[in-house]
């Protein structure tokens, strides 16, 4: 240059900030005056400072950041081991299972037989047809109020065609003429009973003026028994065929509807209409449901409970009753029924069942015949007994048992078992009060186990 100012080198480089790694070039000066340009001196002015490249600088970063890298990958894999050590402690210890508690109380226990029940009416009446025929429309209705000896249904002849009409005609018409014929029998017979004692008593005069035999008079005796025969058996023949013609006639009075033909239905006892289970008029057939009958203020309670369990209810027992849709009420065991019935659960299992009978305290007026309820027959109690839940026990081969919480570990005990109802029971021994046990224990539970209680 004109100027007299060196040209920069073009391996050169100049320092960078960029955090990349950058490759520093070394200038390399010729002194050979056949590699200097013919426009560059042959020697570089003095005035001229000495370049000072980054590559010291470059090279200091660049090693730097290898250094940074391997701390944090030791501190990261301390972390990791650290972690490690105590996860495999962890494992070793054993984690602590979360279980339930309860504490082993002294208080009132009941043991009860629970079971559905049903209210009904003490004395009920289910009035049925006494013969078939036509009923007319039953004009109560459920809830009226009836007395003793009321008509409660009218039961006529049910309606037949013109062929049963003509075939009644014509029984009643044979019924008229057998027993005419058995009326004119009979008068035959009468007559030749009449000659028959004539005769005897005229043989009798012969034989005792000597002209007939003794065996005159017995043959005459003969013939007299044998025409009273012939007299019974016209009479009976007359009797029979008065009654065939009265059927024929009752028949024939059935098919053409008379009123002397209907029945009357009543009531045998005061009461009120319970159920009709069909008002209008209808063919029915003997023994049909009509009306039934009741006093709905006298009402019992009807509980339907498993054999086995009503081996132990006695008469007397207090009763409590829910589930009608009003407060709980309160009543006693009147009677248990001593025959069971068959009888097939919802599951399909085949049990056999019986009645017990409850008689309640007080009556309330909202509560009506046929009202389903909940017993609960109370078949022992006592004041205060040591209990314990029943969801804490269960059985080993033949021994109950539980798992009791103490310093942190489930201890496995043996216990005796006396009465059990109401979610609890009673604790003969194996536990104290105030001992704190495990409930609804789960099969991961061993002797020994640390555990931890839950918070409610």
């Amino acid at each position: 240059m004109s100027n007299g100012t060196p040209l920069p080198d073009p391996g050169l480089q100049p320092a960078s900030d960029d955090p990349a790694p950058v490759v520093a070039r070394t200038p390399q000066l010729e002194t050979s005056p056949e590699t200097v340009p013919e426009t560059v001196p042959a020697t570089l002015p003095a005035t001229v400072p000495e370049a000072q490249p980054p590559v010291t600088t470059t090279a200091r970063r660049t090693s730097e950041r290898p250094r940074r890298v391997l701390s944090r990958g030791r501190i990261i894999a301390a972390v990791v081991l650290l972690a490690l050590i105590a996860i495999t402690v962890r494992l070793l210890r054993g984690t602590p299972l979360s279980v339930e508690v309860a504490q082993v109380t002294r208080g009132p226990l009941q043991v009860t037989v629970d079971a559905d029940a049903v209210t009904r009416v003490r004395s009920r009446f289910t009035i049925t047809a006494p013969v078939a025929g036509l009923v007319s429309r039953i004009t109560y209705s459920e809830g009226d109020s009836v007395n003793a000896g009321d008509v409660v249904a009218v039961i006529a002849p049910p309606p037949t065609d013109p062929t049963a009409r003509g075939v009644a005609q014509a029984a009643l018409r044979a019924a008229e003429g057998a027993r005419s014929n058995a009326s004119a029998n009979l008068a035959r017979a009468t007559t030749n009973l009449a000659q028959a004692e004539r005769d005897a008593a005229r043989t009798r005069t012969l034989a005792a003026a000597g002209a007939l035999a003794t065996r005159d008079v017995e043959m005459a005796q003969l013939q007299v028994d044998g025409r009273r025969s012939d007299v019974a058996a016209a009479r009976a023949q007359v009797n029979s065929a008065e009654a065939e013609f009265a059927q024929a006639r009752a028949s024939l009075l059935s098919t053409i509807g008379s009123s002397q033909a209907t029945t009357t239905v009543r009531t045998p006892a005061a009461g009120r209409i319970l159920l009709i289970p069909e008002r209008s008029e209808r063919v029915v057939t003997p023994g049909t449901p009509l009306v039934e009958v009741g006093d709905p203020s006298s009402l019992e309670i009807a509980a339907d409970v498993l054999s086995s369990d009503a081996a132990s209810i006695r008469p007397g027992q207090p009763v409590t009753l829910r589930g009608w849709g009003g407060a709980p009420l309160y009543g006693s065991v009147r009677r248990v029924e001593p025959s069971a019935r068959k009888r097939i659960s919802a599951l399909g299992v085949e049990e056999q069942r019986l009645s017990v009978i409850i008689d309640l305290a007080t009556h309330p007026a909202a509560l009506g015949d046929g009202y389903r309820l909940e017993s609960s027959i109370v078949v022992w109690q006592a004041p205060r007994v040591l209990t314990v839940p029943a969801s804490a026990l269960f059985r080993n081969d033949e021994r109950w048992q539980l798992y009791a919480l103490r310093d942190g570990r489930a201890h496995l005990r043996d216990v005796s078992i006396g009465h059990t109802g109401s979610g609890s029971a009673e604790v003969l021994s194996g536990v104290g009060e105030g001992d704190t046990v495990i409930v609804f224990p789960s099969e991961a539970l061993r002797d020994g186990t640390r555990v931890r209680a839950k918070s409610r």
